[in-house]
């Protein structure tokens, strides 16, 4: 059965806060160090892709196990 995803109005906006402060952190966006840095081979983005990814990973179980899959 299809369950729609609920989210607060705060939890989406600090979603997006969040983004932005990683990709400050990070020194460039998901996208940029996925496609532009792997594609080039460099090292830090490659550490930067893994990051983001464990991150989202543990992020979403938080998520689902903790909060039933809503916040």
């Amino acid at each position: 059965e299809y369950a729609p995803l609920v989210r607060s109005q705060w939890a989406i906006a600090a979603s997006g806060l969040l983004v932005g402060l990683g990709t400050v952190l990070g020194s460039g966006c998901t996208s940029g160090h996925g496609i532009c840095g792997l594609g080039r081979f460099q090292p830090r983005s490659l550490v930067a892709t893994l990051t983001f990814m464990a991150t989202g990973a543990v992020a979403a179980t938080v998520v689902t196990r903790l909060f039933g899959g809503t916040l």
